[in-house]
């Protein structure tokens, strides 16, 4: 009796019409060390309560900064229209940025006059969730991803006064969490062991309050800039 080769045919047909999906594209997990270079800028508010009144007073600076992140993750097979998605952890350890200002001086003549003086903030470390959709532009082709994400960075800021009747300083320095949200744009080139660069846009809100029977304190900064990493596949 022969056999039908139907099935054999209808198989190789479907290879011809049917473009195999890139390894880029397919469904599983990886592993990610990405080197990243950023520029923010930080914008820090100095405000001075005494009594029934109050002052404030901003400044801005910005910085360039290093840092290594290390990045797991799982991502789905290609959907309808060729496009996937996935979801990964980092770790980001910072090369010790120090970005630095100085507040100027209030000039009302009362009490709650802010007083001139330097402040500073620096990263340390920090973990963060990210979500990726992405597409392949075709076989041995890039891949294109929309990011989005949050970490949560381990900080260091100060801020200082000089009284300028006696000439005494003095500084508050706090080690914080603050919370930058994420969002970018990345590319993929393929290969053995895949390329990726990824450009992302981070803000963050940080700050907190020295509470005194006689004078109260507000601290306020805000983180904006950029950051554009070059991933190197792991697995």
């Amino acid at each position: 009796m022969r056999k039908s080769r139907l099935p054999a045919l209808s198989a190789c047909v479907a290879a011809v019409l049917l473009p195999p999906v890139p390894a880029s594209a397919q469904s599983g997990l990886f592993l990610r060390f990405a080197p990243e270079a950023s520029h923010v800028t930080v914008e820090h508010t100095k405000k001075v309560t005494i009594g029934g009144g109050s002052s404030t007073s901003v400044s801005s600076n910005g910085g360039f900064g290093l840092a290594a992140g290390l990045a797991a993750g799982v991502r789905s097979g290609p959907a309808a229209g060729g496009w996937d998605f996935g979801a990964e952890a980092e770790i980001v350890v910072s090369a010790q940025r120090v970005v630095e200002g100085t507040i100027q001086p209030t000039t009302s003549g009362e009490p709650h006059d802010v007083w001139s003086g330097r402040w500073e903030f620096k990263d340390r470390f920090g973990v963060g969730l990210n979500a990726v959709v992405g597409r392949s532009l075709g076989e041995n082709r890039p891949r294109v991803d929309l990011l989005l994400g949050i970490r949560r960075m381990g900080s260091e800021f100060a801020t200082g006064g000089t009284n300028p009747e006696t000439g005494v300083a003095g500084e508050d320095r706090e080690r914080l969490a603050r919370w930058p949200l994420t969002v970018g744009i990345g590319a993929s080139l393929g290969g053995g062991r895949p390329v990726e660069l990824r450009l992302r846009y981070v803000r963050s809100s940080s700050g907190w309050v020295v509470s005194e029977p006689d004078f109260r304190l507000d601290y306020d900064y805000v983180l904006s800039g950029f950051e554009l990493s070059v991933g190197i596949g792991l697995g």
